[in-house]
């Protein structure tokens, strides 16, 4: 988290201080989103050391999809019940359905289940992509800070990284992982996209008056659910079918994050709510120092 700040931070700074302008930011977030982000989501598959039977694969698979459905379903009852006005409902949409699975979500994982889980982490990891790409992206473009619906077409979601996700997902099922030299040098590529993201969204930050980092009450409600009340929500949902404790425990983790750093890369693209969006990461992000341990906690002593 303290990483994750600092980064954020020097974007901001390098913003105040004239190095990056809302051009960089644009370019920057085009360049990640076409070379960097494919490439973390092929490394993800082609350097994993081991990869479950196909059998678990589709049951990971499906109760990650069961589980969006009902973040997707979360994320239109929520912004109805907060009378998100139009011109800023996609943008919500996507701070309460798309977390970040990777960067936080991975470490986290690790800490509570062990190494083991990982690949678990990987596979859900997999369908966020495809959904943040295609849903997200959808989300994201009904909307922007001058309230004017972007039009999309179906040539737009062809990006590269549903491409990738794609090539994964064929990579995943034919058994194909642990690849060196190429999951190496992939690996090396994508390792840049989370310091990129962070460093796009301080500076998109720092056109943001101070007193109005954190946004205003309706912001600050759909934060404290994004990283509270939906976990619990699919705790509670799950935990009737979901048998395996560690794969209920991987959902509950991956649904308690705070708000995908791509959001704002996204929304750069796309048209969307730059400001809102990036409120919405930063906001999470504070909050999620306290309620992350909060959740370890939980987890761990059930």
């Amino acid at each position: 988290m303290v990483i994750l700040f600092t980064v954020g931070a020097t974007g901001y700074v390098a913003k105040k201080l004239h190095l990056m302008d809302e051009d960089f930011d644009k370019k920057l977030s085009k360049l990640i989103l076409s070379t960097a982000l494919p490439a973390m989501i092929l490394a993800s598959v082609l350097t994993a050391e081991y990869l479950p039977p196909a059998a678990d694969i589709l049951w990971a698979m499906l109760v990650s999809c069961l589980s969006y459905v009902v973040l997707i379903a979360v994320g239109f009852v929520v912004t109805a019940a907060l009378r998100i006005p139009h011109g800023r409902r996609g943008v919500y949409r996507f701070i309460l359905v798309f977390g970040n699975t990777g960067f936080l979500g991975f470490p986290v994982i690790n800490t509570i289940f062990g190494s083991q889980a990982l690949i678990l982490a990987t596979i859900f990891n997999l369908t966020f992509n495809c959904l943040v790409f295609t849903v997200g992206v959808w989300f994201l473009a009904q909307d922007n800070e001058y309230g004017v619906k972007v039009k999309m077409n179906a040539r737009a979601f062809l990006s590269p990284c549903i491409i990738a996700c794609l090539a994964a997902l064929v990579l995943t099922f034919a058994g194909v992982h642990n690849v060196p030299v190429v999951g190496d040098a992939l690996d090396a590529l994508g390792s840049f996209t989370t310091p990129a993201a962070m460093l796009i969204i301080g500076s998109s930050l720092a056109n943001v008056p101070v007193g109005q980092l954190v946004g205003g009450p309706r912001l600050m409600a759909a934060a404290l659910f994004r990283l509270l009340l939906t976990p619990a929500l699919i705790w509670f949902v799950f935990h009737f079918f979901v048998t395996d404790p560690v794969l209920l425990g991987v959902l509950v983790v991956i649904s308690a994050m705070p708000v995908a750093t791509n959001g704002t890369m996204l929304s750069y693209q796309y048209g969307g709510d730059i400001k809102t969006i990036a409120q919405g990461t930063f906001i999470t992000t504070v909050c999620s120092l306290v309620t992350i341990p909060l959740m370890a906690t939980l987890l761990m002593g059930m």
